[in-house]
């Protein structure tokens, strides 16, 4: 830390941005007709700014983005309501404080962007024994021992940091809390200075950790815990720093055997939280912070801690700079400089093999040789505690309602440009799912004969039902999580007491685990509804044998981490995983549903060594198009 100053996000010229945005659909956005103008905050702020003033003055229409709209009052509520519900998807995400003065001013870093200006990849040796400590109650996996040992010798050889990056299900949580009680119990014997523990998670994971703490720890488990997060911040608040920011209470944290907080915490109230020494930092969903520009990867990175232990399922997500970042605010420096980096293995034909050999712990040798900075256990290791997993991929011929929407978005070709594609491909995807997603009226009832998924996915879920098994839908529009939609004809077909339960971006953390409670104890047949990015992280929901992919997801990554939600360790029956294809007839091997389940496929087996980026990119739209090209 250099400094204490005003935030400026800083530029990073040497990571490569692409003119056209390939990602997923926004979070947000309007129709017009049949033509989707997607929005970010800032300019629907705006958009109702200039209707307002539109209306005002009289003028009859106005200019937002490329289009024209009619400046009128139905037009403002339809603006409005949309900021109203991203809003509130921001609040159930645990979002940035309303305080806006909280982050007046942040602590200025050494960013080693252009040289490796700071490093602080291992110090002195510390004391310490190998080994089990004794306030366990849970008997660990062979694999989650290994790991244990690693994290331990880690600590002994004086690294500043470590990556643990097992797949999903495997039970991360569970070492790193093994670990920090190891920790906790050399504080109690003397061995180490007593300093509190910092445990940072997406608020919704937060619960979970206190739940994992009860579980497998004897009491008093980690110790005396703050939870420093939401609402749980206003007992902290203590007037405000010498330069104008909020300030927290850093006595009392200090003094705490265990902190829980979300990252948005740590980033509004970096000040108080870089003021506190902790024995050691736990950053769980570390890809949280793999954006080198994000305030909040600054924050974590500021932290004073001794050791910082970084967890993620997803060390890669989008691009191998994530890994940069992340095994920076690990191991400051290990990787070098940013720029040298993304020089050296984010080019065409790089030696990203040789970048694997230098970070990778392979699991043998684990406790013989020097740690290094990573270790991954992949489920396909068929390590022990997993069930059996069958993927299933259907296909399924499409009815005569929905090849028609099919090939009405497959026209949309002929639109000139990048920004054309894109839209065609988006109308595809929404198609492919249900004709009523790409009508001119979007308040059709919803029909599942008119979808050849829809069709698939009833058929899996009566087989479940005379089961008497549990099965995860996962479904991205919300227009058909809608109460009346797809819940109520569930309810009908299988005779529920009560609607299917929905967890996606509007329903709050505390609620979304209410609903997993309710879902994990009932006993008998049950759906439920998530969309992929709200519910494919840090839920366990093992009650359920069986997952849809109702929607397909762009990155690969999201997909598994949605199906990871029961496959993993706890999990007793064998899980199935489904894949409903919708198929053109006479151009099957050309539909949009098969040539995107054979691009996934492949990004699956690349990201399997750790080091090629599973989301999609320009270069696999374009393949993506030419696979439909047998349709034009």
């Amino acid at each position: 830390v250099r400094d204490v100053g005003e935030w400026v996000a800083p530029i990073v010229p040497w990571v490569k941005i692409n003119s056209q945005d390939w990602s997923a659909p926004v979070e947000g956005g309007v129709r017009i007709g049949d033509v989707d103008l997607p929005l970010d905050p800032k300019a629907i702020d705006k958009g109702i700014a200039d209707i307002e003033a539109a209306i005002a003055t009289g003028k009859p229409t106005v200019a937002v983005g490329d289009k024209t709209l009619p400046a009128t009052p139905d037009t403002l509520k339809v603006f409005k309501d949309l900021k109203r519900a991203l809003d509130s998807q921001q609040r159930a995400r645990g979002g940035a404080s309303d305080d806006i003065e909280t982050v007046k001013n942040v602590l200025i870093i050494e960013t080693n962007f252009e040289e490796a200006s700071f490093k602080r990849v291992r110090l002195a040796k510390r004391p310490g024994a190998p080994g089990l400590p004794v306030g366990l109650k849970t008997r660990l996996k062979p694999h989650q021992d290994t790991g244990l040992a690693w994290l331990q010798q880690h600590w002994i050889e004086g690294s500043r940091g470590a990556m643990l990056c097992d797949d999903m299900g495997l039970g991360k949580t569970l070492q790193a809390l093994v670990f920090c009680l190891w920790l906790r119990e050399a504080m109690s014997a003397g061995t180490i200075a007593r300093q509190p523990i910092l445990l940072v998670a997406p608020v919704g994971l937060l619960r979970n950790w206190e739940r994992e703490i009860d579980d497998h720890l004897l009491p008093p488990g980690l110790g005396n815990l703050l939870r420093v997060y939401g609402d749980h911040l206003k007992s902290f608040k203590r007037g405000r720093h010498t330069d104008g920011t909020a300030g927290l209470d850093t006595v009392r944290i200090g003094a705490a055997d265990v902190v829980l907080a979300n990252y948005e915490a740590v980033s509004d109230y970096q000040l108080s939280f870089g003021a506190v020494r902790f024995a050691a930092v736990v950053l769980d969903e570390a890809q949280k912070v793999k954006s080198p520009q994000a305030r909040m990867t600054h924050a974590a990175k500021a932290l004073h801690a001794e050791f910082v232990l970084a967890m993620t399922g997803t060390p890669v997500e989008n691009r191998l700079a994530d890994l940069w970042c992340i095994a920076d605010t690990a191991q400051p420096g290990v990787l070098d400089d940013l720029k040298t980096f993304s020089s050296r293995y984010e080019i065409e034909g790089a030696n990203v093999q040789g970048l694997r050999t230098l970070v990778w712990q392979e699991e043998e040798g684990a406790e013989r040789t020097a740690p290094r900075l990573l270790l991954r256990r992949l489920k396909t290791d068929k390590l022990e505690g997993l069930p059996r997993k069958h993927e299933h991929t259907l296909r399924v011929p499409m009815p005569p309602r929905q090849a028609e929407a099919y090939q009405r978005a497959l026209a949309m070709q002929n639109i000139s440009g990048p920004q054309g594609t894109l839209i065609m491909i988006h109308a595809l995807r929404r198609a492919s799912l249900h004709p009523m997603l790409v009508a001119a009226r979007r308040d059709d009832t919803l029909e599942i004969g008119e979808s050849a998924r829809m069709i698939a996915a009833i058929e899996i879920l009566d087989k479940i039902a005379k089961a008497g098994e549990k099965a995860l839908v996962f479904l991205e529009s919300l227009d058909l999580q809608d109460a009346e939609q797809l819940p109520t004809i569930l309810q009908r077909r299988y005779g529920l007491k009560r609607l299917p339960m929905v967890i996606n971006g509007q329903v709050a953390t505390e609620e979304r685990q209410n609903r997993v409670d309710t879902f994990q104890t009932e006993r008998e047949f049950d759906v439920m509804l998530l969309s992929p990015k709200a519910g494919g992280v840090g839920l366990t929901l093992t009650a359920a044998n069986h997952v849809i992919h109702l929607s397909r997801w762009w990155n690969p990554a999201v997909e598994d981490q949605c199906s990871d939600r029961v496959y993993r360790i706890g999990q007793q029956k064998p899980v199935h995983i489904y894949y409903p294809l919708a198929v053109l007839q006479g151009a099957e091997e050309h539909s949009f549903d098969v040539q995107l389940q054979m691009l996934m496929d492949r990004k699956r087996k690349l990201a399997q060594n750790l080091l090629a980026a599973p989301a999609f990119n320009q270069a696999d739209y374009d393949e993506l198009l030419k696979g439909l090209g047998g349709n034009s």
